[in-house]
């Protein structure tokens, strides 16, 4: 931006946007003393001084005042006295005497006070969503081209030009039906098992009268229909968009989001669901979308069948999962353009409210009210899960922000819980985290909101600012040392495959066909057992530590575990799809912590009644858990060993030992062995 930029915006009296030029020339200039960089200053303060900022105008006078020159001097202090008397003013007072500003909304110095205010934005990121739109159109229409082909190619058994000429036309005619009928799809899917009511913008008034401005406003400067407006009555905070013409969208949202959220921060949800209108990827998503939707309704169909089946169930639960699984993989259609959406829709938001801080408090505020169902073990929401991609935040990776909040909320501890947004901005693994979340992590979210309310002049939530100074401060060196360490320890599985089809073809002349197979096993089997001896390492350095030193630790690994001694007491526990073994939660101090335990050979496949005893122990007691700590989807704690604190049940002893590293030998070793095995019984030399 340049100073040109700047005094233009402020003459044509477009202070806000003047604020965002002037703010960051100040912060991309290096001659700090310099006449330029001097004149920037005067003119922020004069246009903090337009908008009712007498604070941050007096906040840059101050650090003029310390100048060399006289006469800047003697400005500085002259206009420190006068924008002390306009500060020490009533705030209504404050607004009658500035004429420019006399029509804005009052409001804290967290918010600035008026709405439809320009942000600077890269505009690498327009042209990012625009070639996410044709990238993903592109891909879905390629994707039914191949179905149809194949389908056809078993058919017919050949190569036919016309069978490839008419798959390209049935193709074609089937995406254009989707396109229209997709929204019709969504209510369908949608109605089936979340039950939408459609409610009026006078019931919407009621709720959230803030949320109404924003709606109408939008819709008279755009000169389109107000959108449908749904409502779920769920508990989970869910807000999304679909339809394919602006004139038809739908809004929907939950209970849950009115529960956790106040006036000001529902708009700013609603404001983002108006930013996917605004730059249309909200067609493409539902475009996409349908299908998506289509596959979740087949699993939850297969999943309730599962459950009511007589007979077969496991083969009614082998084809559910199967559902879940393509359901899982076709959302990654999604992502890219899900992402680049998101980017664009924080700033549509904070520019139509004039309130980026109100959607930076809305996401953690979610993520604290999504927590119930974010746990390992737990029941899953539908809402939740079928509405990722379309929905504003992923819920898989909200549990590590919604912990935090809960420990926040709690107010048990001396330390920052907001530092675990930390890992989201600097961590190399949060790159692999989200290339499979539908949305940008939070953190990443929250620090371009920020970059908002520093524009505006605002002050900033949950001391980001602050978290960004630190930031700076960080070891990058150790954070990319132990990123490549643990990307080494992640693939070496598959390190093992590639230098065993390497050796398999450089001995091919003296083994049959047999030799990649037993060659692809031992090679497999020593990755794995690699992997296992640099995930688990020994106990010698074991720490006393907390839930949030290790939530808040910007260097915790996605990968190797961190040995760790936790205090706490045992809540429940339960199994999970995700993890093998049981899952089970530990509360201490300042929140709870995930355990994942696993039992030897006897205790969890032959009899595992001994397994559930102990745990019936041991619950609601205080314990000791000793275990591996990783910040992966879930943050969690892979359990050595867990001991009650305090024997003051005699008769009722317990204790359990988790065997990770054992399974993980087992596992292992027994690749090798059957590899070995088969390389020898077809080996040519015997």
């Amino acid at each position: 931006m340049s100073l040109k930029a700047g005094k233009e915006a402020l003459l044509r009296k477009h202070y806000t946007e003047a604020i965002a030029i002037l703010t960051e020339y100040c912060q991309t200039s290096f001659d700090k003393i310099s006449k330029d960089y001097v004149q920037a200053q005067i003119w922020l303060v004069s246009a903090y001084k337009k908008t009712g900022r007498a604070d941050k105008a007096i906040t840059i006078c101050e650090q003029l005042a310390t100048s060399s020159d006289p006469q800047l001097q003697k400005w500085s202090q002259k206009s420190i006295a006068t924008l002390q008397e306009i500060l020490n003013l009533p705030p209504s007072d404050r607004i009658q005497r500035n004429q420019d500003v006399a029509s804005v909304v009052q409001s804290d110095p967290r918010r600035y006070r008026k709405s439809d205010v320009t942000l600077s934005l890269p505009a690498r990121y327009t042209y990012f969503l625009i070639a996410a739109i044709i990238a993903t159109v592109l891909a879905v229409i390629g994707l039914q081209f191949l179905i149809g082909y194949s389908l056809a190619l078993i058919i017919t058994g050949e190569f036919i030009q016309l069978w490839f000429q008419l798959t390209a036309i049935v193709t074609g005619v089937v995406s254009i039906l989707l396109f229209f009928m997709s929204p019709w799809i969504i209510d369908i899917t949608q109605k089936q098992y979340h039950r939408i009511q459609w409610i009026t913008l006078a019931d919407l008034d009621q709720k959230s009268p803030e949320s109404v401005e924003v709606i109408e406003k939008f819709c008279e400067k755009y000169n389109i229909f107000v959108p449908r407006l749904g409502w779920i009555e769920d508990d989970a905070p869910v807000a999304f968009i679909y339809g394919v013409i602006s004139n038809s969208a739908r809004i929907v949202v939950s209970r849950g989001l009115f529960e956790c959220l106040d006036d000001d921060e529902i708009a700013s949800v609603y404001a983002y669901q108006l930013g996917r209108l605004r730059n249309k990827s909200f067609a493409v998503l539902t475009f996409v979308s349908a299908p998506v939707q289509i596959l979740y309704y087949i699993y939850v169909s297969l999943s309730r069948a599962s459950y009511q089946a007589n007979s077969a169930k496991q083969l009614w639960q082998v084809a559910a999962t199967c559902a879940h699984t393509v359901y899982n993989l076709s959302n990654y259609l999604l992502i890219w353009l899900s992402h680049a959406s998101t980017v664009l829709s924080d700033r549509f938001a904070a520019e139509v409210t004039g309130n980026p801080n109100a959607l930076a408090r809305a996401l953690p505020k979610m993520a604290r009210q999504m927590l119930p169902y974010n746990q390992p073990a737990m029941p899953t929401n539908r809402l939740l899960e079928s509405t990722r991609a379309l929905g504003i935040c992923d819920c898989q990776t909200m549990t590590a922000i919604g912990l935090a909040m809960e420990i926040a909320h709690a107010g048990q501890t001396d330390q920052n819980p907001y530092r675990v947004f930390l890992w989201e901005i600097c961590n190399p693994w949060r790159l692999w985290l989200e290339i499979h979340s539908t949305h940008p992590l939070v953190g990443k979210r929250l620090k371009g909101l920020t970059g908002y309310s520093r524009q505006l002049g605002l002050m900033t939530e949950y001391d980001f600012a602050e978290l960004l100074k630190e930031e700076k401060k960080l070891n990058k060196k150790k954070l990319y040392q132990n990123f490549w360490r643990d990307l080494l320890i992640q693939i070496s599985p598959f390190v093992g495959l590639a230098i065993a089809a390497i050796v398999a073809h450089l001995f091919s002349q003296l083994y049959n066909r047999w030799l990649l197979l037993s060659l692809s096993m031992i090679g497999l089997g020593l990755g794995f057992m690699f992997q296992g001896s640099l995930r688990y390492p020994d106990f010698r350095r074991v720490s006393d530590t907390d839930l949030v030193s290790l939530l808040t630790d910007p260097y915790a690994s996605y990968v190797q575990g961190a040995p760790v001694q936790i205090p706490g007491e045992l809540l429940g526990y339960g199994t999970d799809d995700f993890y093998w073994g049981y899952a089970m939660r530990l509360e201490d101090q300042g929140g709870f912590a995930f355990l994942n335990y696993l039992p030897n050979f006897h205790q969890w496949i032959i009899d595992p009644s001994n397994t559930i005893k102990n745990l019936e122990i041991l619950r609601d007691r205080s314990v000791i858990a000793t275990g591996w700590f990783r910040r992966s989807k879930f943050p969690i704690i892979d359990l050595s060993t867990l001991q009650p604190i305090m024997e003051d049940r005699p008769k009722q002893r317990a204790s359990l030992t988790s065997h990770h590293q054992f399974w993980n030998n087992v596992g292992s070793s027994l690749l090798v062995l059957v590899g070995l095995t088969t390389l020898l019984l077809t080996s040519k030399l015997f």
